[in-house]
């Protein structure tokens, strides 16, 4: 098939809509990128729905697999989609045909028998033979992927995530039902999150705090906390819009993660904490100016919940919050760098 033939597509784990300001600012040799979305992002509520997602990733890169030849370029905004693409192409030693990109690439090491095979099944994934590109919202973590699946280093896309500016829209959402406007701390997502630690340090802080993740499966004895397991999507964000600080306790800080909760309280104004080590601390925050930056010590986190909610010295601390977010981090700026690295090829 010629080039001029082939089409460039954005294969996407979300509604369309969430990604155009992405997909919009992506050209290649000047031609535009258009969306094919298959939705893989359910809520989490056991094996079963862990298993349907998992065949959703694989059906789905099969499908783009067996007619990769229609394609120039294949962009995974949904990484497993493109990754599971380049193990097959890996597997199966199929001639090249396309450029294969993988955004927002995250890996995370499985623990027990799990570890060698997910090992290596990422390897094939990360096969430099087909996978072109991966794109890392982090210098450090560019370095320890390239180091830990031999990927080329000038390969590694190192830009920040983006997210749609929704503030007209968000910032009017009514508080929960059970709660007031702003008067309880929340912290929200399910990856590479340590809730244990925040859970134990609330102990200290008598003021309610809403965690909301659908596979937290820890012990809470403590009426100042609420969790939610059934609060996912849109409808997280009435509780992001309306809280009176937003925490991001990070597990593991050599791990990319938190950058749509932390860019989405970003653009709502909403004061943010978030625990280092953090890859967010490399790309987005910069400690009292956009956010506050805290290690995870128990004394030291909460004097800074307490100065945030209780002190007029961070006031500001959202209004400074949204200008970091306009002037930075959008979906188009991060679609303009991956389009650059693309059109080298």
């Amino acid at each position: 098939m010629r080039e001029k033939s082939k089409r460039n597509i954005v294969l996407a784990d979300c509604k369309a809509d969430e990604v155009t300001t992405f997909v919009k600012a992506l050209k290649y040799n000047g031609r535009p990128f258009c969306v094919k979305s298959h939705i893989s992002n359910f809520m989490r509520t056991g094996k079963f729905s862990e298993l349907r997602r998992y065949m959703i990733y694989f059906f789905v890169a099969l499908k783009y697999f067996l007619c990769r030849k229609k394609y120039n370029v294949i962009v995974g905004w949904q990484q497993f989609y493109v990754l599971i693409i380049s193990f097959y192409c890996s597997l199966f030693k199929v001639k090249k045909s396309n450029i294969l990109v993988a955004a927002n690439y995250t890996y995370k090491d499985k623990k027990g028998k799990a570890h060698k095979i997910y090992k290596w099944f990422m390897s094939k994934c990360l096969c430099k033979d087909y996978l072109d590109y991966i794109h890392v919202p982090s210098n450090e973590y560019a370095d320890i992927i390239s180091k830990e699946f031999n990927f080329p280093r000038e390969r590694i896309i190192v830009t920040t995530f983006g997210v749609n500016d929704r503030y007209k829209k968000l910032s009017i959402l009514s508080p929960p039902s059970d709660f007031d406007k702003e008067s309880y701390a929340l912290a929200i997502g399910r990856s590479n999150r340590d809730y244990d630690f925040l859970i134990k340090a609330w102990e200290g802080i008598d003021y309610p705090l809403v965690i909301v993740c659908d596979t937290f499966k820890g012990e809470i004895d403590n009426p100042n906390i609420t969790l939610l397991t059934d609060v996912t999507g849109e409808d997280s964000y009435p509780y992001i819009s309306n809280c009176a600080v937003m925490i991001v306790p990070i597990d593991d800080g050599s791990i990319c993660s938190g950058d749509t909760v932390l860019l989405n309280a970003m653009a709502l104004k909403r004061k943010i904490i978030v625990t280092k080590p953090s890859t967010l601390a490399e790309m987005y925050v910069k400690d009292k100016e956009n956010a506050l930056l805290t290690p995870k010590e128990e004394e030291t986190f909460i004097r800074t919940v307490k100065q945030v909610l209780y002190s007029s010295e961070f006031d500001d601390l959202g209004d400074k919050a949204r200008e970091s977010f306009l002037e930075n981090f959008s979906r188009h700026s991060m679609g303009v760098k991956v389009s650059e690295f693309i059109n080298k090829k």
